[in-house]
């Protein structure tokens, strides 16, 4: 029996085509909306209002409310090892990576690798960060 373990990251981008791999966790909200027949509508509600609510925090210098995309991949770590000789992979966790990307200039802003987009957007320093 062998005792080591190895590791693999992978990511995937979260847009309206997602839809979850057969080894994504079922308690992982995102993967959850992309299951189902409703599927592409779901992840098109949710990736509007992620847009329009990082919009409507940033409202200065962006008067339409529409200036800003949000763009997400899902990184996702999985665990492999061998146990009485089969091969087992476990999915350990699965957490966005967040890039705000700017309409008017093509800016890309590279955000904070974490599993809750809420926290992001409260701790943005939109001031410094993005442009008037």
């Amino acid at each position: 029996m062998s005792n080591e373990f190895t590791f693999s990251i992978t990511t995937t981008r979260f847009d309206e085509d997602y839809s979850p791999s057969e080894h994504s966790r079922t308690t992982t909200n995102f993967a959850n909306l992309a299951r189902g027949e409703h599927r592409q509508p779901n992840l098109r509600r949710t990736l509007a209002m992620i847009n329009d609510r990082f919009n409507g925090l940033a409202s200065r210098g962006n008067p339409g409310l529409d200036r800003y995309a949000v763009e997400l991949e899902i990184v996702s770590a999985e665990l492999q090892f061998s146990s009485d000789g089969a091969d087992h992979r476990l999915p350990l966790i699965e957490v966005l990576d967040i890039q705000i990307v700017d309409r008017l200039t093509g800016a890309r802003f590279p955000g904070i690798v974490g599993n809750n987009f809420s926290s992001y957007v409260r701790d943005f320093d939109f001031s410094v960060r993005l442009p008037a």
